[in-house]
């Protein structure tokens, strides 16, 4: 908000008058929909300055566990509404709705118990302790084949329970439309849900109906958890023939226009939708031209369709990919080990950067198609690490490092590190390729969890040419 001198007292007021509005607003929709929110986007919603954001917000919450956006009713609204209701009389304590309580969280992400056992307890409650068990059920196992759940009298887990960590995870699985995010223009106001869905265009036609006007094939590079713990990042490199779209010329270098998208279906036939992005793709002397694609994505199996038009001839391709993304946190879990031939610090580049999908800030990753390299070119090898094992004082204590492997002998091996804070990311390089013979190599990362004394082995195959 612009300051208008001292004079402007009464515009003050009503500023003040709104944000109130605000507050109270967020905390009836926030105790609406607090068995479901996560951490990350409460922070953002309480964050948020005005009603018309926070209005926007809210649209955006539910899309994102909407699980099918062609429909106009979001399915899973309208069941959390009625469980919402189900919860609120049936676990019902000292005044305090039942969606407000810990057995009224469970119910909702996890659904009914099995079975339930009451405890007996010499403590004068409002209802008997008791004892809520759930047995492996379709898309969740547990250890040993069932989970046991212990809730005191007044319907809450016992303080120091660390299960209220795993309902968030619980909660995270809710987001089914991970690639609706909470995104700000350049005057820090939301961006709204209808500039956030992907909207009727060639490309998006193609994806539905796809056709092959090209040589066209696509290969995923990287996987990394998002923040908010919900989704996973996939990104990858698309390869096409540049003789079959319209090619330019700037600054010597032959560039070709196209529009990248992405469609991921997932196993229960939910549709991922990410938005058109035109790229400007240098083509290189075997005349292909090469660019990247990223969607986030829920841990599992999807499969995946990877379109590339040109927006002048509508010439278009589709290249299908089968990506299975880990589940990250339950326990040690390492990303996938990317290969690349170069990290850029400092850099800024455009959304038509063929690269864009690979750049984090000021930091832009380039990877190789195919993961092939010349002998006249450096590797650097990195990945990331996640839900390590944490001590007494809460540290997480992994060692090791990378090594190249030729016909399963280590060649090369860089000095172990040791990592005390998560997410980790062990890297090794620039390692120059020129004394290295022509052929196929093995860049693998090895670890052990001091704590859980568990080892964990990471790797991936590359390729060098003269």
């Amino acid at each position: 908000m612009k300051r208008m001198g001292p004079a402007s007292s009464l515009i003050i007021l009503l500023a003040a008058t709104a944000s109130a509005d605000l507050d109270k607003n967020a905390k009836k929709w926030l105790d609406e929909v607090r068995p479901l929110i996560l951490p990350e986007e409460e922070k953002a919603y309480k964050g948020l300055k005005n009603n018309s954001d926070a209005g926007e917000f809210q649209k955006i919450f539910w899309a994102r566990r909407d699980p099918n956006l062609d429909t106009a009713e979001n399915e899973y609204q309208v069941e959390y509404l009625t469980l919402v209701a189900e919860v609120d009389a049936k676990f019902k304590v000292a005044g305090r709705n039942g969606s407000h309580t810990d057995c009224g969280r469970i119910y909702i992400l996890l659904g009914p118990p099995d079975s339930v056992k009451k405890e007996s307890s010499g403590d004068v409650a409002f209802r008997a302790p008791e004892t809520w068990t759930y047995k492996d059920r379709p898309g969740m196992t547990f250890t040993g084949g069932s989970l046991n759940i212990g809730l005191d009298g007044t319907c809450m887990l016992p303080q120091g329970n660390r299960f209220g960590d795993q309902l968030n995870r619980l909660a995270e699985l809710k987001v089914v439309q991970p690639n609706l995010s909470y995104k700000y223009d350049s005057k820090r106001a939301l961006v709204k849900l209808v500039d956030l869905l992907p909207k009727p265009t060639p490309v998006q036609a193609l994806l539905k109906a796809p056709r092959t006007d090209f040589k066209f094939e696509a290969m995923p590079v990287m996987e990394i958890r998002s923040q908010d713990g919900a989704s996973v990042f996939v990104a990858g490199l698309v390869k096409g023939d540049a003789s079959a779209v319209t090619v330019s010329e700037a600054g010597g270098q032959k560039v070709a226009r196209i529009v990248v998208s992405v469609h991921s279906t997932d196993k229960e036939g939910r549709v991922l939708k990410s938005l058109d992005r035109e790229v400007a793709a240098d083509v290189g002397p075997d005349n292909t031209f090469v660019s990247s694609f990223g969607i986030p994505l829920r841990p599992g199996e999807h499969v995946m369709k990877v379109a590339a038009i040109d927006p002048k001839t509508d010439k278009g391709a589709v290249a299908e990919l089968a990506i299975k993304t880990q589940e990250y946190g339950s326990e040690l879990t390492v990303s996938p080990v990317m290969v690349l031939a170069d990290i850029q610090e400092g850099v800024t580049p455009g959304k038509d950067d063929p690269l864009f999908e690979f750049t984090f800030g000021a930091t832009k990753f380039v990877p190789r198609y195919g993961n092939v390299f010349k002998q006249s070119d450096s590797v650097t090898l990195l990945c990331a690490i996640y839900g390590a094992a944490k001590d007494e004082a809460g540290k997480i204590a992994v060692a090791g490092g990378f090594q190249i492997l030729k016909d399963g002998k280590a060649i090369a091996k860089a000095p172990d590190q040791v990592y005390d804070v998560e997410p980790a990311t062990p890297s090794a390089g620039p390692v120059p390729l020129a004394s290295y013979a022509p052929g196929k190599y093995v860049a693998q990362l090895r670890l052990r969890d001091n704590v859980t004394q568990k080892d964990y082995v990471k790797e991936t195959t590359f390729e060098i040419i003269p």
